[in-house]
């Protein structure tokens, strides 16, 4: 034997061809450990027994209720951490971490564009500063990266199985109004009612505040990111998984582009200026010749709803608006002098 840069190397041929094939296979072995994702978080695999259940039409009895509870507590423990709040050019929404080096997969939507400065909140209660990355308008899916992340950053495994199946049990988590402390964000279970092109939509509620958060299988992995509110409160939309993988490079790289987006503020407008008061949407403005006022809208006014689904922050009805397009028909439901009024507020192009 003789020495090579610290290594004992085999003398004779055999034993020489030997120790080439075995570095060539740990060369080999190194290049795929170095090419797995940042995201290889270990998922939460269940049971055999679990899985089983899961993979039922519904649970039989409650021996299969505690072990879909013992699961989805699982998934809770691992994914909550991960579950941030994001707050970007005087608006809020949530996200999802999805990598050691400070990815945050969001909705479009919520970042607007590239290059604004974004602030990320922890449920740990640390915020961390950050910027928008890309955006694709035409599925709502955008990504943040944090400036300088910690050592410690907690982040949730992103799927890179098959696509969900409708009737698939889904988790939704949140921090509707930022992290709030002394509060865990919400988590819903629900299931998968359809999917279809760059559109997934479950039975999970959403409100306001929600949209950019994770939707996670009952692994713990993320399948998908919250849209928008659908028109009633069991059929809510998401953004599954593919619709990133299809164009992450491109959203990594700050690209922006889709149908929706503008970056001139041309979109929708109701024209109307609020804040939320004792869980309450309140208008304080309405601006004259905009759509509010043509609906009818007065200051003072409570809205209750918008499009039969309640809202309860000023915040929820910008989301909604945000998310409309000009011209859209609005169905807003107000309280004024105790009584409950239907407006139908047709939106204008901001400007």
């Amino acid at each position: 034997m003789r020495k090579l840069q610290g290594m004992a190397v085999p003398k004779n041929s055999s034993a020489l061809a030997r120790f080439a094939r075995l570095l060539a296979l740990a060369a080999v072995i190194g290049l795929i450990y170095a090419a797995r994702p940042l995201w290889a978080q270990p998922a939460v695999e269940p049971s055999p027994e679990t899985a089983a259940v899961l993979a039922s039409h519904s649970p039989q009895n409650a021996v299969d209720l505690r072990m879909i509870q013992a699961q989805l507590q699982r998934v809770i423990k691992q994914s909550v951490p991960a579950t941030v709040g994001v707050e970007v050019h005087g608006a809020a929404g949530s996200g999802v971490i999805v990598s050691k080096d400070g990815l945050v997969l969001t909705a479009a939507h919520v970042i607007g564009k590239a290059g604004r400065r974004t602030w990320i909140d922890l449920p740990d209660g640390r915020r961390l500063q950050a910027h928008s990355l890309g955006a694709n308008h035409d599925v709502d899916a955008g990504m943040i990266k944090i400036d300088d992340p910690p050592e410690d950053l907690p982040y949730a495994p992103v799927s890179e199985g098959p696509e969900l199946a409708t009737g698939e049990w889904v988790v939704t988590i949140g921090q509707p109004g930022g992290v709030i402390e002394h509060r865990s964000p919400p988590v819903r279970l629900g299931r998968v009612l359809f999917r279809s092109e760059g559109i997934l939509c479950s039975d999970c509620k959403l409100v306001g505040g929600d949209s950019g958060g994770p939707l996670f299988n009952m692994k713990g992995e993320v399948v998908g990111i919250h849209s928008s509110i659908g028109p009633q409160l069991t059929h809510n939309f998401h953004v599954p998984i593919s619709g990133f993988r299809k164009s992450w490079h491109r959203l990594l790289a700050g690209e922006v582009w889709g149908a929706e987006h503008d970056d001139e503020g041309n979109g929708a407008r109701l024209g109307v200026s609020g804040r939320t008061e004792d869980d309450k949407c309140v208008i304080t403005e309405v601006f004259q010749g905009s759509a509010a006022e043509k609906a009818g809208v007065r200051v003072g006014d409570v809205v209750l709803s918008v499009d039969s689904r309640p809202i309860s922050t000023f915040d929820e009805l910008k989301r909604i608006v945000f998310f409309k397009r000009p011209g859209a028909k609005m169905r807003l439901t107000v309280s004024r002098d105790h009584q409950t009024l239907l407006l139908i507020a047709e939106l204008t192009r901001g400007h």
